[in-house]
């Protein structure tokens, strides 16, 4: 069984028995994804945070990550903006992925932020960024199921 898979069938019993906000866990070989879920139906997914955790490597050099944050930035290309490697932080040990346009509504724009770790880590968020306070937010992020499902399996994909 693949994550999406598994992620879809841990969503099918969690609409059933669970309420979020809550978290939701999967793992497949060297690979785990955590869902920080803030609304969840028969259609949809709403999260505060994903995480997603490889064990496929002990450590990661900035090249590795850098590797990883293009190839995720390549196959996930179906998100509401399209990511770009913004960032390559080589003595911390972090690649930076944002959305390359930000979607803008009313007075905010709305971006992914998805932050690669040394220790083969991913941390992917929504934020908006309000024009008139100059601030940055968290929002949930609004994905369907099937989404989701393809999300899970490009992220083990991409790395490599």
């Amino acid at each position: 069984m693949n994550l999406s898979r598994k992620i879809a069938a841990a969503l099918d019993e969690n609409t059933k028995v669970h309420a979020p906000p809550c978290a939701v866990t999967v793992e497949e070989g060297p690979h785990r994804l955590t869902l920080h879920l803030t609304a969840l139906d028969t259609v949809g997914v709403a999260f505060t945070a994903l995480e997603f955790t490889t064990a496929s490597r002990a450590d990661w050099t900035s090249e590795s990550l850098q590797g990883w944050g293009e190839r995720l930035a390549g196959r996930v290309t179906y998100l509401m903006e399209p990511l770009k490697v913004l960032e390559i932080d080589a003595a911390g040990g972090e690649v930076h992925i944002r959305s390359q346009s930000p979607t803008t509504r009313a007075e905010q724009r709305g971006y992914y932020e998805v932050r690669l770790f040394k220790q083969g880590t991913l941390r992917m968020e929504r934020l908006a960024f309000d024009d008139t306070t100059r601030q940055r937010r968290p929002i949930p992020c609004q994905l369907t199921r099937e989404v989701l499902e393809r999300l899970a399996d490009d992220l083990a994909a991409s790395v490599g």
